[in-house]
């Protein structure tokens, strides 16, 4: 499979797949500007930030609403080393990123 979508085969009964945005980005060379959060884990994303963004991005797949998230339906993820801020949001079915 050459993409990472979840809603194009339906699997896990997934709300949406979550654009995952870099907004601060202090030192790190080791990651993109975005990524997208599906089935798969994201293609080049430091297994540290990965770790620190799933458990947040799976429960944004599998719901429409979470406690976590801010008015906006948003979630701010730091990494674990401090350097990275990543902006979790919803894709509706037809957007891309």
């Amino acid at each position: 499979m050459d993409d990472n979508s979840s809603l194009s085969d339906g699997s896990m009964n997934a709300v949406c797949d979550i654009k995952c945005k870099v907004i601060e980005n202090e030192f790190c060379p080791f990651v993109a500007d975005e990524y997208l959060i599906g089935r798969l884990t994201p293609n080049g994303m430091c297994a540290a930030s990965f770790s620190a963004i799933w458990p947040f991005a799976n429960a944004m797949r599998h719901s429409e609403k979470t406690g976590f998230e801010n008015s906006k339906g948003e979630v701010i993820i730091t990494c674990p080393d401090g350097w990275v801020q990543f902006r979790l949001s919803r894709i509706k079915s037809k957007e891309t990123i």
